[in-house]
């Protein structure tokens, strides 16, 4: 077992529950205002369900890609299951790297047998498209998901100690794979906004079921890395595209049956509400779960429900009876 690679996630993790990990750039939410309506149904009428890889949510919420493979992956990820099963959510592990490369035990990932019902997704980067169709298989098929989320990660990369530094082709390699993938790819960045680019050559592919924007403005991985490393990479936090921006990039480039994912700083029902009226299809969150999961699994719950409340209040001055009736409810300030 490949102890050092497990003591750099271990690592990641103690330092985003001990640390301000948040960038000071804002995820440009606040620029964003919900229309209002008189409500003309019951409160208690509001549906809050939706669709996602045939299963239905009881929330439009996913757990984001948190950890697996090191010693406090277990408790979380298994934390993060229930609460997800219980709740309605949908969820990804952490990067299956560590497992798939039998550096570490499978146990942190192996989560069908608390949550049988959720939509689960598989996740690695999108750098490991060049170790071929199978490898992409294997991290799908061995923890029974639903699908994969490839984690697009420049920035980090470059400033991870023994990172990765050889973006070649990697698009060229996923069209190859994805053209007969059996699973639903999707693609996701970790806090700087997925570049327009790639946003639209999604857009183009069958084999691509949808993006997470991870926009600017939430968790920041040069601020992880500078505090980890001991160096100051301030200067690069404020690179990439704020939320509020990268979520009217990926409406305006995708196909109406692919799923925009919204994340990057969201912390509240209000913003959840935003990021739907703007057009995401459901809004994803990691560091609030990863805080909450590290105390319990009633945590976990307390949070989500303050955030169902929050967001219920917000369709209700919407008028919006559904999600779907808060498409396009929202003005932008200039």
């Amino acid at each position: 077992m490949d102890h050092a690679s497990q003591q750099i996630k271990s690592r990641h993790i103690k330092v985003c529950l001990k640390h301000d990990v948040q960038t000071t750039v804002s995820n440009g939410l606040e620029k964003v205002r919900l229309t209002v309506a008189l409500p003309d149904f019951l409160f208690s009428e509001m549906d809050l369900q939706c669709e996602f890889l045939g299963k239905t949510l009881s929330l439009p919420l996913l757990i984001a890609p948190l950890t697996g493979g090191c010693g406090l992956s277990r408790r979380i990820n298994r934390n993060l299951a229930e609460a997800a099963e219980r709740m309605g959510l949908a969820m990804a592990v952490g990067s299956q790297k560590l497992m798939l490369d039998n550096i570490s035990s499978p146990d942190s990932y192996l989560l069908r047998d608390i949550a049988p019902n959720i939509p689960l997704l598989a996740n690695v980067g999108l750098v490991h498209v060049k170790r071929g169709k199978d490898y992409l298989l294997k991290a799908v098929e061995s923890i029974e998901a639903d699908g994969l989320i490839l984690y697009i990660n420049p920035l980090h990369e470059v400033l991870q100690e023994g990172g990765e530094k050889d973006f070649r082709g990697l698009l060229e390699e996923l069209e190859k794979i994805s053209a007969d993938f059996p699973y639903p790819i999707m693609l996701k960045e970790v806090g700087t906004g997925i570049p327009e680019s790639v946003v639209k050559w999604a857009a183009a592919k069958n084999g691509i079921r949808g993006v997470d924007v991870a926009g600017l403005g939430g968790t920041n991985w040069a601020r992880i890395e500078g505090l980890i490393s001991g160096q100051n990479y301030e200067l690069y936090e404020s690179l990439g595209i704020e939320t509020a921006e990268s979520i009217l990039i990926a409406r305006k480039h995708l196909r109406d049956e692919q799923y925009l994912i919204a994340s990057g700083g969201i912390r509240n029902g209000v913003e959840i509400a935003k990021a739907l009226a703007m057009g995401a299809n459901l809004v994803s969150m990691a560091l609030p779960f990863l805080l909450w999961a590290s105390h319990s699994l009633e945590e976990i719950i307390k949070g989500v429900s303050a955030l169902k409340k929050e967001l219920q209040v917000a369709m209700w001055c919407m008028g919006s009876i559904n999600i779907k009736d808060m498409r396009g409810k929202f003005i932008l300030r200039k």
